[in-house]
Order: C-alpha cells, then structure tokens, then sequence
C-alpha cells in the first residue's frame, strides 16, 4: 500500500543542483576537463532579465554569473557572486565553495510560497526572471530539517538570451 504525504507543498522531481564558487570559468573548465560535464552555458544573471529581487525581505540589486549544463534528467548550476548583496556571497562567506541548493519546478507558485511560508520555513532571496509577461519566479527557503536550501521556480521555459559557452 502507497503512503500519502501530508507534506503541502511536494517535490516530484529534483530539477537543479547548484554550487557556489569563486570562479566560475574555472570549475566549468574542470567539470568539463575532469568528468566531462558540459558544455556549459554561461548567462549574467542580472537586470533587466532578473527583476523584483527581494534579499532578507527587502528589495536588493546584485548581479551574478551563472553556468547550466544537463547531467542526465538533472541540470547542473554553478553560481558565482560578481556584485550586491546576495545568500550565494553570504555561503561563500561563511561556507566557502561547495553544494549550495536544489530546485524543483512548482505549478502553483503562490500556493506553494505560502504553504512553505506557513510551515515556518524563511524566504532568503526571490525574485523573477525572464520576459514579463511569462512571470517566471523563484525563491529559495532555508529549510533546517532539511539540511538544505530549497528553491521551488515557477518556470514556463523559454529561454532568456544567447549563451557565451564553455569550452
């Protein structure tokens, strides 16, 4: 007999794990040198394709870089801090480099920020991205019994701007 959850908010699929580092050129360069993973698309990760950021529940502006590659069914994202404040220059800070968080794509994208609200787990940055219109949003949710950052995205799929890639 299947088990129900009495979880609100349910992760299907695991769609990203992404890792903070410093320099992100470099470890794409070694996933591909090492494991050949990639090749890897490279996007600034800004305004105006990044817009409404909200940063320890204030509105903020930070720019990053970040590099996405498919390993199997699951995206790989590396993140690299470039400037503003931001939880990816906060984990370098107080973790260095390493695992930083996995997401999962939601239908329900207030539903699911308010089931994961209520459950009493904080929001430490969202915002959204992409063309206007699609209103693709993320949020990432410091979740202790977890041991992890969750980050539920509330994506319609297109793709936003011309990658540089690696190699």
């Amino acid at each position: 007999m299947k088990k129900e959850s009495p979880a609100k908010v349910k992760c299907e699929k695991i769609n990203q794990i992404a890792i903070v580092v410093y320099d992100l050129e470099l470890v794409a360069q070694n996933y591909w040198d090492s494991l050949g993973i990639g090749p890897w698309e490279v996007y600034d990760w800004e305004a105006p394709l990044v817009y409404n950021r909200m940063y320890g529940g204030k509105p903020a502006w930070s720019r990053e870089k970040i590099a996405l590659t498919q390993v199997g069914g699951v995206q790989l994202e590396l993140v690299q801090p470039v400037d503003g404040p931001s939880l990816y220059r906060d984990w370098l800070e107080e973790h260095g480099e390493g695992l930083h968080h996995f997401n999962f794509f939601v239908d329900d994208w207030e539903g699911t920020v308010d089931n994961l609200t209520k459950e009493g787990f904080t929001s430490l940055q969202s915002g959204m991205f992409g063309p206007h219109e699609l209103k693709n949003a993320y949020n990432y949710f410091d979740m202790p019994p977890l041991r992890a950052i969750w980050e539920p995205v509330f994506d319609r799929g297109e793709k936003f701007g011309k990658p540089n890639m690696i190699p």
